[in-house]
C-alpha cells in the first residue's frame, strides 16, 4: 500500500514533483520511500529471525515462480528507494523529508542522475505489475485452488 500511495503522489512528468507547488507532495512521496525501505529492512530481519512461512504443497513450477516473484519484489523494494536517493543527489537535489532535508552526499553528475531517475521511474512501474501478478496468484490460490497459500502469507498464521 505504501508503494501504491507513493506512486499516486508522484504521477505526472518526472520533474513536476520538484516544483515549488509540489513541495508537500514530494516530501510525503520521499518519506514514504524511506518508510518502505525501513519496512523492508525490518521484514528481512524478521524473516532471518523467524524463518520462512511453512511451505504449502504445490507443483514445482508454482514454487519456483513464487520464489522468483518474491525475489523480484524484495529486489525492487530495495532498488526503488536506492535509485531515488542516488538519482536525486546526482542531480544536486536534496532528499526532502517532513521537517528536514538531506543535502546531496555525492558529487553532482546531472546526466547520470537523470538516467538513474529514469530507471527509478521504470522500476516503479515494474513493481506495480509484479505486485499485481503476486496478488492475482494469491487470489487464484484462495478462490480457485482453495488451498492455504493466501492464509500462509498472513503474519502469525
Amino acid at each position: 500500500m505504501l508503494v501504491l500511495v507513493a506512486y499516486v503522489l508522484s504521477s505526472g512528468d518526472g520533474y513536476s514533483l520538484y516544483s515549488a507547488s509540489a513541495d508537500g507532495l514530494r516530501r510525503i512521496h520521499e518519506a514514504l520511500g524511506v518508510l518502505v525501505f525501513g519496512v523492508v529492512a525490518l521484514r528481512l530481519i524478521w524473516r532471518l529471525i523467524g524463518g520462512a512461512p511453512v511451505k504449502q504443497p504445490m507443483p514445482r513450477w508454482m514454487t519456483l515462480t513464487a520464489q522468483l516473484v518474491h525475489f523480484a519484489l524484495y529486489a525492487l523494494l530495495i532498488a526503488i528507494p536506492t535509485t531515488a536517493v542516488l538519482g536525486t543527489w546526482l542531480e544536486g537535489i536534496p532528499v526532502t523529508l517532513p521537517g528536514f532535508d538531506i543535502a546531496p552526499q555525492i558529487t553532482k553528475a546531472r546526466s547520470l542522475g537523470h538516467l538513474i531517475m529514469g530507471i527509478h521511474t521504470t522500476l516503479g512501474y515494474t513493481i506495480l505489475w509484479v505486485a499485481c501478478v503476486h496478488t492475482a496468484a494469491a487470489l487464484f490460490h484462495y478462490f480457485y485452488l482453495r488451498d492455504d497459500v493466501l492464509q500462509s502469507m498472513v503474519p502469525g498464521a
